[in-house]
């Protein structure tokens, strides 16, 4: 049976509304990450901190991978390429999840054990990856990275020390953005817009978490 694209060979354009919406959304998305990328990346190699460089490249390409992996997820009609796309979409969850931490528990984090927790986060994120690809075509449950996605709130007096108010805040709406999103994710059946609700969530939500970490984490404070 041969794979279509979605916006090529549609059967019914009625029926794939929603998902040409869920596709365009992330694909947004997708623009969006690699322009932040490059804005990232181009504010923290001037600095010459090896950390603060490595922590952001891993998290822009985290980024990325998700928003392009989700994009492709829904492209594709049925058949094993969306399947496929679907599998690596949650594998970059996990990815962005541990991947948002990463630049501030490598910065901010590396002192008095702290640096424990970034290496708890990126084990457990490799086992709940190694079980997405196990399970084949059944999803990951939903708790999985809520929980992963909370864990950093442990070391919640060291990221007011260093960001306070403003910082703070972009910290509690991303994360509440994520969380919020999430009703429309867990009931996308009963709406066909409601998958594209929670894009949009996504995209909130790393949104503030990109701007916390481009001010707290890819700038040198000034002296």
């Amino acid at each position: 049976m041969q794979t279509s694209i979605i916006l090529v060979e549609s059967p019914s354009a009625q029926r794939w509304a929603p998902e040409t919406l869920n596709q365009w959304t992330h694909g947004f998305g997708a623009i969006l990450s690699v322009i932040g990328a490059g804005v990232m990346l181009s504010t923290v190699l001037p600095t010459g901190d090896a950390w603060r460089i490595a922590g952001c490249a891993i998290y822009v390409a985290s980024l990325v991978a998700l928003y392009v992996a989700s994009t492709l997820s829904h492209s594709f009609e049925c058949g094993p390429r969306r399947d496929f796309y679907r599998m690596l979409d949650q594998v970059c969850i996990f990815l962005l999840v541990v991947g948002t931490y990463t630049p501030f528990g490598m910065v901010h984090h590396r002192e008095n054990g702290w640096w424990m927790l970034l290496v708890a986060m990126w084990l457990l994120a490799t086992m709940g990856i190694v079980e997405r690809v196990r399970r084949g075509t059944q999803g990951t449950p939903f708790r999985t990275f809520v929980m992963l996605g909370w864990l950093p709130i442990i070391g919640f007096g060291r990221i007011h020390e260093v960001c306070q108010g403003p910082g703070l805040a972009l910290v509690v709406a991303g994360g509440l953005s994520y969380l919020g999103g999430l009703w429309f994710l867990c009931n996308d059946v009963r709406r066909p817009y409601y998958h594209a609700a929670w894009h949009l969530s996504t995209i909130a939500g790393s949104t503030c978490h990109f701007l916390f970490l481009l001010e707290y984490v890819a700038r040198v404070p000034a002296a």
